[in-house]
């Protein structure tokens, strides 16, 4: 990195913080980055078929406008530094689920098939999804939107009990262009969330041409060799785990995705994201051996 590129931002313009858990973005106030492409004039010039000029605004103007949209994405604090450069690779799934981020995030809006990313605990599915998010928002310009599943029902339940309509309710998750639902099928698995989910799904699955869905689940389509899996990395990479709590997680992954959600919302994740099948070690507990 040259001496001319400034040290606070590395001359994109702006930096990421945690805020009120949350991750925000803020423009650079330490440095005046000069755009390559309009020399920082805003304006870029071009010439017609028929030899006339004409003035395009430069992308460099929408910074704020970027900035704005990421702050809006909310996406928690947690994963503020995440990407899809320093995502930790243990496993050839891996690097598959971030090779085919990394080609969409490079050829949105051209394509707008989202993914499912399935497997096991801490194995970087919620990393991809929110660093696609931080490219498409802040390097690209597109509205996004990160909610966790439990409290995507929450907000919902909390706004029919406050007299909202359907469409108060259900809009914002209908509408926005990218839209990332982490931890599906998290919950009691009732028949009022699988209502909602059915709802919110199956509208944007009808608008499929427009509207991206991005989702992250521990439950997968081949519920019996990840349970193994499962089992077997529990035992060997954190033997610190409660019995209590491997009962859980083995007992969650029995389960698989069709069956947690339903043949109906199902046929539709198919048919508008690609699955992506997630192994690896977990980075949560090679972190806590690392640090011992």
């Amino acid at each position: 990195m040259g001496d001319d590129v400034c040290k606070n931002c590395g001359g994109k313009g702006y930096s990421i913080i945690q805020r009120g858990g949350l991750t925000k973005a803020r423009q650079c106030d330490k440095c005046s980055v000069i755009c390559s492409k309009c020399g920082g004039g805003g304006v870029l010039f071009g010439k017609n078929e028929r030899g006339y000029t004409y003035t395009v605004k430069c992308d460099c103007t929408g910074l704020e406008e970027r900035v704005q949209l990421f702050n809006r994405s909310n996406i928690p604090a947690h994963f503020a530094f995440v990407t899809l450069e320093d995502f930790h690779i243990t496993h050839h799934t891996q690097e598959e689920a971030r090779t085919n981020s990394l080609k969409f995030v490079d050829s949105y809006p051209a394509q707008k098939r989202g993914f499912v990313f399935m497997g096991p605990i801490g194995v970087g599915k919620t990393h991809l999804a929110v660093a696609i998010i931080k490219v498409l928002t802040l390097e690209k310009g597109y509205r996004c939107k990160f909610v966790d599943f439990s409290h995507l029902l929450s907000d919902i339940k909390e706004g029919y009990s406050e007299g909202k309509s359907d469409k108060e309710v259900i809009e914002p998750f209908v509408e926005t262009p990218i839209l990332v639902i982490d931890e599906l099928g998290k919950g009691r698995n009732n028949e009022w969330e699988t209502n909602i989910l059915d709802q919110i799904i199956s509208r944007r699955y009808n608008n499929s041409n427009e509207l991206t869905s991005i989702f992250t689940t521990n439950y997968t389509t081949r519920s019996e060799s990840t349970v193994q899996y499962t089992r077997t990395k529990m035992k060997i990479e954190n033997p610190l785990i409660s019995t209590k709590q491997k009962s859980f997680e083995e007992e969650l992954l029995q389960e698989t995705l069709q069956e947690r959600v339903g043949e109906r919302i199902f046929s539709r994740l198919v048919e508008i994201c690609t699955m992506i099948e997630m192994d690896g070690k977990d980075f949560r507990t090679l972190k806590y051996i690392e640090d011992e």
